[in-house]
Order: C-alpha cells, then structure tokens, then sequence
C-alpha cells in the first residue's frame, strides 16, 4: 500500500472522518482519482521517545500490510494517529480494530465528533456593567 508524505496530504485527510479505536485513531476522506489507498502514520513526542515511536510505526505498517486488499476501501486515503496503547494491545486486535475502521471512517453515517458535546457557550449579560473606582 502507497504511504502519504506530504503535510497537505494529512492535511486534507484531516478533514475527513475520524474514528477512534483503542490503540490509534483512524482518519479517512474518499477520493476522486483511481489510484490504489494510501496511508500515512503520525505518532507524536506525547507518545514516548523516538525509539518507542519507531517501534509503534512498524506495528502498524505490519497491521496494514496483515490486511487483504478487500478489507480496504479502494479510492480513499487513511492516517493512523497513534496513541501509547499501540505498543501492548495484542497485534490481532490491533489488526482487528484497523480492519473494522478502515470501513467505518468512510460511513458518513458514523458521527466526527471528538468526545463530549459541549455546552452551549453562556450568553452574555444584557445590561452592561458599573465602572467601580
């Protein structure tokens, strides 16, 4: 499978779904073209060292290149965010979890939100307010 290398390319996939799962979270967008998927991988300083961060990337290249070419959506680009847990979920459920998000991310019934909704922003007050001095 292709990999994405450019910031634009994360980027645009930013702007697709996004989907959490246990040990990474899975972002998505369709694309126009024919060409064959692509997925990029980001692991940030937040998750350890460069010697953890290394070690989690090559989990997940290996969990992508476990998948069969059906378990993938054709004519889309994916970004596995990673998170700490890459390291000790056992690799078939790592495998698991990208085989059943690849498709999910895509289902634009599947909600984008990030968590929690939030509360509606208080309003401000109508009568304004005495100088005090």
């Amino acid at each position: 499978m292709d990999t994405l290398k450019k910031r634009s390319e994360f980027l645009a996939v930013a702007k697709g779904g996004r989907l959490g799962r246990r040990a990474f979270v899975v972002q998505g967008l369709m694309r126009d073209s024919d060409d064959a998927p692509r997925v990029g991988y980001t692991v940030t300083k937040k998750t350890g060292n460069s010697v953890m961060r290394s070690r989690i990337k090559r989990r997940l290249r290996a969990a992508v290149s476990e998948l069969a070419p059906a378990d993938i959506p054709q004519k889309a680009d994916f970004v596995l965010v990673a998170r700490d847990s890459a390291l000790t979920l056992p690799f078939q459920k790592l495998v698991a979890d990208l085989k059943s998000g690849l498709h999910q991310v895509l289902d634009p019934s599947t909600p984008r939100g990030r968590g929690k909704p939030r509360r509606p922003a208080r309003q401000a007050e109508t009568t304004p307010r005495r100088k005090q001095g």
